[in-house]
């Protein structure tokens, strides 16, 4: 039967183009089909996998988007053209970050192409140098995406937006039109026009009444208290919370209670979600929030067994910089509570992250807390002390560097210790910890080794690769002219470097290990894969192994045993580990039968 026919074909390319749970569900439908070979053979299917180049065309736009003033705009425009959806949306957000370093002119004119998402990738790229005349164009469209980008642009362009259209808009037959210029409107600060929102608080549409609500939320003092406050008992919870957080804002007690009675919720996890919806909002408005919060309850949250609950808490409590409770929190980092502790020492970084963090505590109880007995509240005072510079006493923490964490690791590295980018360096090589690994990277300069990051471009997990993007942007822009031609060849022409082959053989192993089938093609590329040159690659190829692992030949197993000391990466050690051991209880069972 041909790949090219349904429902083969769909299901081949979420195999090999999915996140695991995708995979998973194409692995399980193409087994209730009959497993590659009996409709498709095994060997047809490596076959077809190996030419897929999509994914990996995504990928270089996606590592694009990091690198800004390198990368030129006109492939990623043909890009936009291209016939696969996902190319498509990788470039749209490639040509987004990157059109923001582009001059102005070369973007303009692609403000009237006939391609909706276009049109909303240059208004993203123009930010506050898009013309006025066009945002107010797109907001007025039939189109939700154009839409959301025009909003985004109005809330740069601050004064230079006109009122009276938008206003307009709240009169228009299309929802979504009104609801785009609610939302435009509070991005207008001190300007937010008041009286024709409390309007659009009784439009006929759910989202509309949601967007003036959110909208008035931003006007501050100024903000109808009396409108909004009979939304607090609207049987919509979406609305309910949305008026609630608007209220809160400005200290309506109503709301400030009505708060304090769900982070006082009997399930943690009603706890912890009362907590998220806080916390999920901008800078300003989570701090708005916090200030009027009684201070005593979100430091008591700090001591909740759920350590999700107290480590939002935690968040809520750093917005308030300068006037968050110090003494309160240095006092936790003793509690015999090692959830309290974690929680106050994860409050104690975000505040170094606003504010001069070792002009306002002392170090010796930060210091206290690297003897803990626990290791989640170690690596937390490693993580503060990241933020008294050069007083940090790095023999102190070297002994506690660990393979399982780079906290600690980070902060020893930014001293420019050797034992803590070696850490880092390892921690790139796992399932786990890469892509904190290359963030805390990136943090060292012209200090942080090239060919680790360089090699991080090909990790499966795409948060990890724009994490290294990132980095190398930041510690080695002189490599990038060079990566660049050849990202954009992949991107344009499918034809792949040497940057992002083994990405293809991550890819290809991720897949047929999903599959877990026990035909020969797909034993024999396993087994060879064990002696892959990509860690990722042996550690996938042993993963798949598992599922078949009754009939491996002897050969196989030594492979297996080889991998136990494998000299790059831990998740390759651990993956060949993990098949072992079910080898061994699969004898046993036997013998035992």
């Amino acid at each position: 039967m041909s790949l090219s026919r349904d429902p083969f074909e769909p299901l081949i390319q979420a195999l090999y183009r999915s996140d695991s749970q995708g995979r998973r569900s194409a692995a399980e439908a193409l087994r209730q089909r009959g497993e590659p070979g009996a409709q498709v053979t095994a060997e047809a299917l490596i076959y077809a996998l190996q030419r897929d180049t999509i994914p990996l065309r995504s990928a270089a736009a996606f590592i694009l988007r990091t690198w800004h003033e390198y990368v030129p705009i006109e492939p990623l425009f043909l890009a936009m053209q291209d016939s696969e959806q996902e190319v498509r949306t990788a470039a749209k957000w490639a040509l987004a970050d990157v059109g923001k370093a582009a001059p102005q002119e070369s973007l303009l004119s692609h403000l009237a192409d006939t391609d909706t998402p276009v049109r909303a990738a240059v208004l993203y790229a123009l930010g506050a140098r898009a013309p006025v005349p066009a945002v107010l164009e797109a907001i007025g469209s039939l189109e939700e995406k154009l839409r959301e980008a025009a909003v985004a642009v109005v809330g740069l362009l601050e004064e230079q937006v006109p009122i009276e259209p938008l206003v307009s808009m709240l009169q228009s037959r299309e929802a979504g039109i009104r609801a785009a210029a609610a939302r435009a409107l509070g991005t207008l600060g001190e300007r937010i026009p008041i009286e024709p929102l409390v309007e659009a608080l009784h439009d006929a549409e759910a989202g509309v009444r949601m967007a003036a609500i959110r909208a008035l939320a931003n006007a501050g003092e100024r903000m109808p208290r009396a409108a909004l406050r009979p939304w607090l008992e609207n049987p919509d919870q979406s609305v309910r919370e949305a008026a609630m957080k608007a209220l809160v804002r400005v200290g309506d007690p109503m709301a400030a209670a009505a708060i304090v009675v769900s982070l006082h919720a009997d399930h943690e996890f009603a706890r912890e979600n009362a907590l998220m919806l806080l916390t999920q909002s901008t800078d300003l408005e989570t701090r708005e929030i916090a200030q009027h919060l009684p201070i005593e309850e979100l430091l008591q949250l700090l001591q909740d067994e759920w350590w999700p609950v107290g480590h939002s808490a935690a968040r809520l409590i750093a917005t308030l910089g300068d006037e968050a409770p110090l003494a309160e929190l240095l006092a936790l980092i003793a509690h015999p509570s090692p959830e309290a502790r974690q929680a106050s020492l994860h409050a104690l970084a975000c505040l170094g992250e606003h504010i001069p963090l070792s002009a306002r505590i002392p170090i010796e109880p930060v210091l206290h807390a690297l003897d803990a007995d626990d290791v989640q509240t170690r690596r937390g005072a490693a993580q503060v002390l990241d933020y008294f510079g050069a007083a940090i006493p790095v023999e102190r923490l070297l002994p506690l560097l660990e393979m399982e964490d780079v906290q600690v690791a980070r902060t020893v590295a930014k001293r420019g210790r050797q034992e803590g980018i070696d850490i880092l360096v390892a921690a790139l090589r796992t399932r786990s910890h890469a892509w904190h690994a290359a963030g805390a990277l990136g943090e060292l300069g012209s200090s942080a080794p090239a060919e680790p990051l360089l090699a991080a471009l090909h990790h499966s997990e795409w948060t990890v690769r724009h994490a290294a993007a990132e980095a190398l942007y930041q510690t080695h822009p002189e490599r990038l002219p060079q990566l660049v031609s050849e990202l954009v060849e992949t991107l344009s022409g499918g034809r792949v470097g040497a940057l992002l082959d083994p990405l293809r053989h991550v890819l290809m192993a991720q897949a047929l290990a999903a599959l877990r089938s026990p035909q020969p093609a797909i034993l024999e590329w396993l087994t060879v894969s064990l002696d892959a040159p990509e860690w990722e690659v042996r550690m996938w190829a042993a993963l798949g192994l598992r599922w078949i692992q009754p009939i491996l030949l002897e050969a196989t197993r030594e492979k297996l045993q080889r991998l136990l000391d494998d000299p790059e990466s831990t998740s390759v050690r651990d993956a060949a580990r993990y098949v072992l051991a079910a080898l061994v209880s699969q004898h046993t069972e036997t013998h035992q039968e």
